[in-house]
């Protein structure tokens, strides 16, 4: 590509990524639609069922408007399900949770705020809280990264070179972070939440740690757990969200440090020539070194001028 013209080479880039999301958009049209039609004919054979079995009780249209409004609440987060009692939607931990999703931008959708003054304090929330997550991170990224790049002992031991010693430590830093932030939690999820597949579990932890957060798997929710229990998973997850896309952040940076990552870069990068400015510039650099130089000392068998 370093033949091509600068505006050549970003088109062709935005030319991949749309055929990227094309081809995304198909697949997934193609693995979730019939199952999305499936579940849709089977709740319409389960409602039509039911109306059939109550038609007597029931006036016409009262189960699809209850219906309705059971599931506008839950796009909310509240729900009538279980012990009604139970103060789950904006207790102390759910809210830490809702908050930590917002700065993090994982948008989990579990919850959402319901009332004006509400959706008002999330927007200025999130503009500033944003902005101040970034530069906290950058300063965290700033201090951590070097110690996790510096080449240890094993390095002059084996007598590695720097770029294979660097991709070395960025294998064995991804493979503790993957580790650390994936399997065992998984491990840990699907143990303790009964209804959860293994891919379930795989499956919650990338949308966390790559800040999807579809939402539709979220550990401890509804399933009538006792309160104590349900806020320290709430208290847990918390944490695991916030030291995970830390581990990850720097997992990242450390692989795009890679001189080989590096050379892909400069791969799809515009060749910049040397224009008429830069080599006046550059001339007019040479000029003003020699100009600094030292007179040169005259020869020993030539006579010094009169």
């Amino acid at each position: 590509m370093g033949c091509l013209r600068p505006w050549a080479q970003y088109g062709l880039l935005v030319v991949a990524h749309l055929l990227t999301l094309g081809l995304g958009a198909v697949l997934f049209q193609a693995l979730e639609g019939p199952p999305a039609c499936r579940l849709q004919a089977e709740l319409r054979a389960e409602l039509a069922a039911f109306q059939a079995e109550h038609r007597a009780c029931l006036p016409p249209g009262a189960l699809e408007e209850l219906v309705g409004t059971a599931l506008a609440t839950q796009a909310h987060g509240v729900s009538s399900l279980g012990n009604s009692s139970e103060a789950r939607n904006w207790d102390l931990p759910s809210a830490l949770l809702f908050t930590a999703s917002i700065l993090t931008t994982t948008g989990y959708g579990h919850m959402a705020p319901l009332s004006p003054g509400g959706k008002a304090f999330c927007m200025v929330y999130a503009a500033l809280g944003l902005p101040a997550s970034l530069a906290l991170v950058a300063t965290l990224r700033h201090c951590l990264l070097p110690a996790l790049s510096r080449p240890g002992a094993w390095v002059v031991h084996w007598q590695l070179s720097p770029a294979r010693a660097a991709l070395l430590q960025a294998v064995a830093l991804g493979l503790l972070v993957a580790s650390s932030f994936v399997l065992l939690p998984t491990l840990v999820l699907w143990g303790l939440q009964g209804d959860c597949s293994l891919l379930g579990a795989v499956y919650f932890c990338f949308s966390s740690l790559s800040t999807i957060g579809l939402g539709d798997l979220l550990p401890g929710h509804g399933r009538g757990l006792h309160p104590v229990i349900y806020h320290l998973g709430q208290l847990a997850l918390l944490g695991y969200l916030l030291l995970g896309l830390l581990a990850m952040l720097l997992a990242v940076e450390t692989f795009s440090e890679l001189p080989q990552v590096r050379a892909m870069g400069k791969f799809f990068r515009p060749s910049s020539p040397v224009t008429a400015e830069n080599q006046g510039g550059i001339l007019g650099q040479d000029e003003l070194a020699l100009s600094t130089l030292p007179p040169a000392a005259p020869a020993s068998g030539q006579a010094p001028a009169c």
